[in-house]
């Protein structure tokens, strides 16, 4: 499994995997964009409406995240399985 961490934008967002490459945009955890996020047909979770942090756990072939608002609500998570040889 290959992830790609960004941080850049001004806002979460998960893409769609793209060549079985996973990507993330975590760049909300300080400044929010104005305007909001421009969704496209990659995205598959997007949110810009509060800063945002993200939690991670490594356990053998499985990587578990969750990514919360500054208030602690869920906003995103999910399981990214290492693919079997």
């Amino acid at each position: 499994m290959n992830v790609v961490f960004a941080g850049h934008e001004h806002f979460y967002e998960r893409i769609k995997p793209q060549r079985d490459i996973y990507y993330f945009i975590l760049g909300s955890s300080a400044k929010l964009r104005e305007g909001g996020i421009a969704r496209s047909e990659i995205t598959e979770k997007g949110y810009a409406q509060n800063q945002t942090f993200m939690l991670m756990e490594i356990a053998g072939d499985q990587l578990n995240f969750q990514t919360l608002n500054r208030s602690g609500a869920l906003i995103d998570s999910g399981t990214l399985e290492r693919p079997k040889k």
